[in-house]
């Protein structure tokens, strides 16, 4: 019911059926592994992120795919069969938010609309921000992104930032984004 009625208001409306099926359905994310960029004291003289922001990274990351997956706009799709070709990526590029176009690649090969890169950018215990950013598989581009920064490294600020990313911040330049996209059509 809720798809004939966006065929309709989109006949009404003008709008091609493409942005029909976008205003009805989710649209298929691929979801990429988090990278950790630590240019702190603590990151340079370990040579690296101390193993608790890693284990931070992963919790994180596993929030923002379940919070996600809650959203009506995205359907996750499984990157199992294609973490060969991940892992290749992760080993050709420091990180995968800027491997210049692999994770376009990637979600043609999962099969996605859309692709995102996340990273979390650690300056010190106290300035880290997390970051993403959403590609469209087919346009091959980014058309949204979203940071939120953090103020104290503890794991309720990790999560705290995580949730208001995609409940909020990233949501809200997507949607931003594709008006202004069904606007200049």
């Amino acid at each position: 019911m809720q798809a004939l009625f966006a065929v309709l208001m989109a006949t009404i409306c003008g709008v091609g059926m493409a942005d029909a099926r976008t205003a009805g359905e989710p649209r298929t994310l691929l979801m990429l592994p988090f990278d950790m960029v630590d240019s702190s004291l603590q990151g340079e003289m370990n040579h690296g992120p101390l193993a608790a922001d890693v284990a931070r990274l992963e919790r994180t990351q596993a929030i923002v795919q379940r919070a996600l997956s809650g959203r009506e706009e995205f359907r996750l799709v499984d990157a199992a069969p294609i973490n060969e070709d991940i892992a290749q990526a992760r080993q050709s590029y420091r990180y995968l938010y800027e491997c210049n176009g692999c994770e376009i690649d990637l979600g043609r090969a999962a099969g996605a609309e859309l692709v995102l890169t996340g990273w979390v950018q650690k300056v010190s215990n106290l300035i880290i921000n997390i970051n993403a950013t959403l590609y469209d598989v087919e346009r091959g581009k980014a058309v949204a992104g979203g940071s939120v920064d953090m103020r104290g490294n503890t794991d309720r600020t990790w999560r705290a930032a995580a949730l208001y990313l995609v409940n909020h911040s990233l949501p809200a330049n997507y949607h931003a984004r594709q008006a202004a996209l069904n606007e200049q059509r």
